[in-house]
């Protein structure tokens, strides 16, 4: 669900359809491994786990907990 390039620099996870932010099990600045979950997006009830496409740090969280997201939002950044 990401975008960008998939091995360095930055990316941007991007929400694959509208919808409503459940949880954020992440904080600014921390490590993440590939497949950890970043966020979780209910839509038509039923929620959606968005995975990090690789390993980085997350470096800027967009949108908070019962915010409702367009899709293509950028919900966060990792480095």
């Amino acid at each position: 669900f990401g975008s960008g390039p998939a091995q360095s620099g930055e990316y941007y996870l991007k929400a694959p359809m509208p919808g409503l932010v459940i949880d954020i099990p992440v904080t600014d600045g921390q490590e993440i491994a590939e497949g950890d979950v970043l966020l979780i997006l209910e839509s038509m009830k039923m929620q959606n786990e968005l995975k990090a496409p690789r390993a980085g740090v997350i470096s800027r969280i967009k949108v908070a907990v019962g915010e409702s997201v367009e899709r293509r939002q950028t919900l966060l950044s990792v480095v």
